[in-house]
């Protein structure tokens, strides 16, 4: 599927962790990618709301929420299940640090009061990146090699300052070939267990598309 357009990406952190992507799109290819570390979510949603439409998002978050034991979700236990190299980065969501939760959530809820149809997809960018590469998520001891190997994914150069503008690079680029059709197993489809549902607290379905 060929799309145009832009798509953000947004790794969330605490003060000073917070890193943007957004990705200019044209007949399916990537022209432009702009990167940035923000401050606080509110700078975030500003630069969103100036940024013009965007088409897709890719945000390291909790895009839906589980009523069950530790709040895990079927997406976090299949993660678990599959990776086991890496399972000790799926953490519970119970567990996770406010701020990857919140400012995620408040970026996501403002992007959505933009617009109610926008395209929104999780993802998880060390475990993802361990998928795709079989090497371990080491940015501190390997950015010039993941900012190489990133690039030839988008096809255009990169290079970032901190993990929180390679994460959300990443997570843009999860948006761009989920949009496109080139990944298509949604984790939000597994099956629930008994004893839990799952809350999109968003309103509108998001996804969490993974590489077959």
């Amino acid at each position: 599927m060929t799309v145009s357009g832009q798509i953000f990406g947004y790794d969330p952190g605490g003060n000073n962790c917070h890193g943007v992507a957004l990705l200019n799109i044209d007949n399916g290819k990537v022209y432009e990618v702009n990167i940035q570390t923000f401050s606080t979510a509110e700078q975030v949603i500003r630069y969103l709301e100036d940024c013009g439409p965007i088409i897709g998002l890719g945000v390291d978050t909790l895009t839906c929420w589980s009523t069950g034991e530790s709040s895990w979700r079927p997406a976090d236990r299949w993660l678990r299940g599959q990776y086991s190299e890496v399972r000790n980065s799926i953490i519970s969501p119970n567990g996770l640090y406010g701020a990857m939760a919140l400012n995620g959530m408040a970026v996501l809820l403002s992007a959505r009061n933009i617009n109610r149809e926008l395209f929104i997809t999780e993802t998880h960018p060390k475990v993802l990146y361990w998928s795709l590469t079989q090497h371990r998520y080491s940015y501190k001891n390997r950015r010039d090699e993941m900012d190489r190997w990133l690039s030839g994914l988008l096809g255009k150069p990169l290079k970032t300052t901190n993990e929180d503008e390679w994460d959300a690079a990443f997570s843009a680029y999860a948006a761009f070939k989920s949009l496109t059709q080139g990944w298509t197993r949604d984790l939000h489809y597994l099956p629930e267990e008994n004893d839990e549902r799952i809350v999109y607290p968003c309103g509108a379905k998001t996804f969490f598309f993974w590489p077959e």
